[in-house]
């Protein structure tokens, strides 16, 4: 019986693990609609996309374990609360550094499973961003710089 029990325990345990993860990688997938469409220059799918991050971000907050993790997730629901609301393509970019900053700070603590990301520099804002994928497609200056910026590091 009390075999039976850790058993289930474990079970329960990995499950919860699991959808963390699963929450947490939804999350992930919401910020890289930011960048995207930032790269498309596309003002209302950026604010669409950071509204369903500030949402994940806030559902994840409670169950976040570690300050560090609570920190960054209330920084990120505050950043997106305030950019979320700005009229201009530019304002949304303007953020868009802070918002990436605690993103890779997540990213370093594996909150996003085992999923390889990158974190890309710009040199002409002095800016990095976290990306999925090996190539550069800078949000922060759209098409009038798409290439602009380097890979500086890999998370595994």
């Amino acid at each position: 019986m009390k075999k039976l029990f850790v058993l289930l325990m474990s079970c329960l345990g990995f499950m919860t693990t699991q959808a963390q993860s699963n929450d947490w990688n939804h999350m992930l997938k919401s910020y890289l609609d930011i960048e995207d469409a930032l790269v498309a220059s596309n003002l209302n799918d950026a604010k669409s996309a950071m509204s369903q991050m500030q949402k994940e971000a806030l559902q994840i907050l409670p169950k976040a374990t570690g300050n560090a993790a609570q920190k960054e997730l209330k920084f990120i629901a505050a950043r997106l609360e305030v950019y979320g609301k700005s009229e201009s393509i530019e304002d949304v970019r303007a953020g868009f550094d802070k918002l990436s900053n605690s993103m890779i700070v997540l990213a370093e603590q594996k909150v996003f499973g085992s999923e390889t990301l990158y974190v890309v520099y710009c040199p002409m804002k002095k800016a990095n961003w976290l990306d999925d994928a090996n190539t550069v497609k800078n949000p922060y200056y759209g098409k009038a710089m798409l290439t602009c910026g380097s890979v500086k590091k890999t998370i595994n």
